[in-house]
């Protein structure tokens, strides 16, 4: 999975405001909800990168949100440290709080050049006892210094001879947390229980020591990585699902869903990501819902394909959410997608 080209996206279009809705015509668009709606039963997380949209985007959906997660630090060349909360994020972390919301900092593995995901400098902080231990503590010192009230954990592209050291080090930074404050870690997906395990993650060592677990089901196909295709189409969705529910238990699994799209040039691999409202302007009038995939996509006359995950889709995903006896849903991101309510 490819989701470190949506991190680098989300930041470069968060202070377009994605709120107003683009025009979208077509089979099943003239009904198309523009706020999701997510059942009562469900717990709500969102993520949040911070910008003037974000902040916009969480007051409209605010009163639906559970937990906003905050993208947040990464681990720094070296391992052996991590940075610090800009004075957005703990912005962002005041007024979540302000309106009776748990905030959790999101702790990443992101490169600092290319600001893609890397397996290798995550490695070099598991994989050294003391860079751990000085990480886990700088993390520590944030949440009790800055008032947080957990982490997440979303390091992404590791080998899978990562999976005993990423468990160590949940288990040392739950130790050195608050015992109120919430450890909670993002996946990104497989199909089956062995590509989990390949991906770095030893589950039921996880259980353990994460209160919850946010299954990313979405980059099944993007922009930079893939052909065209569903961004996380229903039937993949429902299979990655499958695999993670075969060893953990549903009520600590909340569903991530997408809120942003791809537009590809051509029948290549090659193009960009887009915001929910950016999608609809750029399909024109060629959209149309697919019910098997639960999304939109568009051939407009300019030769590119688009496929986006919008508010239909969300709710979609949260029945399938409420069905499996999940815990909830994960909304990436604020910023990018369209407004939500319970």
């Amino acid at each position: 999975m490819r989701r470190a080209s949506v991190v680098a996206t989300a930041v470069a279009v968060s202070t377009v405001a994605v709120l107003a809705l683009g025009a979208c015509s077509g089979q099943g668009s003239a009904t198309a909800p523009r706020m999701g709606q997510v059942p009562e039963a469900l717990a709500v997380q969102a993520y949040a990168v911070p910008s003037t949209a974000t902040t916009t985007a969480f007051g409209a959906s605010r009163d639906a949100i559970d937990v906003l997660s905050v993208s947040g630090v990464s681990i720094l060349p070296g391992g052996a440290t991590v940075g610090t909360a800009s004075d957005d994020a703990k912005a962002l972390l005041a007024e979540a709080q302000e309106a009776g919301v748990r905030a959790e900092l999101l702790v990443l593995n992101a490169d600092p050049g290319s600001g893609d995901f890397s397996g290798d400098l995550a490695m070099s902080m598991l994989g050294d006892e003391g860079a751990r231990t000085a990480v886990v503590a700088a993390l520590a010192d944030q949440v009790e210094a800055d008032g947080w009230d957990g982490v997440q954990l979303d390091l992404e592209s590791l080998p899978g001879e990562a999976a005993p050291l990423l468990t160590q080090f949940a288990v040392e930074l739950r130790d050195a947390l608050p015992d109120d404050a919430e450890l909670s870690m993002a996946l990104q997906p497989s199909t089956t229980v062995e590509g989990f395990e390949g991906l770095g993650y030893d589950l039921r060592g996880l259980q353990e020591v994460v209160d919850r677990f946010v299954l990313m089901a979405y980059d099944e196909h993007g922009a930079g990585f893939s052909e065209a295709g569903p961004v996380g189409g229903l039937p993949w969705v429902e299979e990655v699902l499958d695999a993670l529910l075969e060893v953990l238990p549903a009520e600590v699994v909340d569903l991530g869903v997408a809120q942003y799209g791809y537009q590809w040039i051509g029948s290549s691999e090659a193009g960009s990501s887009l915001t929910v409202a950016q999608a609809r302007r750029a399909a024109a009038s060629t959209g149309s819902w697919d019910d098997e995939q639960g999304e939109y996509t568009a051939s407009p006359a300019d030769g590119t394909t688009l496929w986006w995950s919008d508010s239909r889709s969300l709710t979609l995903r949260a029945d399938l959410a409420e069905e499996r006896g999940l815990h909830g849903v994960a909304v990436w991101q604020l910023s990018t997608g369209d407004r939500f309510e319970r």
